[in-house]
């Protein structure tokens, strides 16, 4: 089907009358481009500016004359409190909710392949295939950190590993564990619709057995009773460096004496502040791989009785 895009810049104080008007003509919805500036780039903070932000509305081809003229006459009786910037049209083939998934694509990471749910792909022998729809839930793989954690993984879980999987987005890290292995992996996230995602990805690989999720965080947030304490064998956490830092202590916790941690989700920049958050909560770092400016790290809970610090 044949779209047309409609987009515009108006002030921001101007946004929501316009975008009003724009979804009378496109009921798909119409986004909101705001012009921000990085306050933290370690916790991917920002703010946004006062600087006009970008509209665009996708409507169904053909967008004649008169469309045009009425579209025009609706927002030119508007109060605006800036003077309205010029409409521009631009055909596109699909509709544009479907657009992002021309960029994702067949990932291999290891043994394992990350397969989009709408692209075929026919496994070759050894590869482990993991079926995703990210929805809007954070994690296809095509991210450097979703990478680096992936490959982490790929190289510590062994069978019948119990596993937990904080901050789980889409999914991936937690199907990737139970495609190596893992006897059962616990999910959480905050975010809800997340974990929706997530079990729809559960769901479409199989692993419903083995991978449970659920809205929460590991700590006081722990949705399946108190907090795992010395539980599990591996804990994966591919967030933003302050939340990593400040959980940090409660996956520790949760590790069994040998247990692997897997952390990612910061920067070269935050890398010594991750690190030290790391060694204080009692474990030992052991790899440190990148991906451009990315970082994903792997510590040991040492064996009861010995210190923490690097092991080399």
């Amino acid at each position: 089907m044949a779209w047309i895009e409609v987009s515009l810049r108006a002030a921001p104080a101007d946004v929501e009358a316009i975008a009003d008007v724009l979804s009378l003509f496109a009921p798909d919805g119409v986004s909101y481009e705001p012009v921000i500036r990085i306050l933290d780039h370690a916790d991917f903070a920002y703010e946004e500016t006062d600087e006009p932000m970008l509209l665009r509305a996708c409507l169904a081809a053909p967008f004649g004359v008169a469309v045009r003229r009425a579209l025009r006459r609706r927002l030119g009786a508007l109060p605006l409190s800036a003077p309205l910037g010029r409409l521009h049209y631009a055909p596109v083939v699909n509709n544009w909710a479907e657009e992002w998934k021309r960029f994702f694509h067949v990932l291999r990471a290891g043994r394992l392949v990350v397969r989009p749910s709408w692209e075929p792909y026919e496994a070759a022998p050894g590869e482990l295939i993991i079926d995703l729809d990210p929805g809007a839930a954070f994690g296809t793989g095509q991210h450097e950190t979703t990478r680096l954690c992936l490959g982490a993984l790929d190289a510590q879980v062994t069978t019948g590993m119990r596993v937990l999987d904080v901050g789980t987005g889409s999914g991936i890290l937690s199907i990737a564990a139970a495609r190596l292995g893992a006897s059962s992996v616990d999910a959480v996230d905050i975010d809800a619709e997340a974990v929706v995602v997530a079990r729809e990805n559960v769901e479409r690989n199989g692993v419903d057995g083995i991978v449970r999720c659920a809205p929460g965080s590991i700590g006081d947030d722990w949705p399946w009773g108190p907090s795992p304490v010395a539980d599990a064998d591996l804990v994966v956490a591919n967030i933003s460096s302050s939340v990593l830092a400040r959980l940090l202590p409660a996956c520790a916790a949760a590790l069994r004496p040998g247990g692997v941690f897997i952390g990612s989700g910061y920067i070269e920049d935050g890398a010594p502040g991750v690190e030290a958050a790391v060694r204080a909560a009692g474990l030992s770092i052991v790899d440190v791989a990148s991906e451009a400016e990315w970082r994903c790290l792997v510590a040991v809970r040492p064996a009861d009785g010995v210190g923490a610090g690097e092991a080399h």
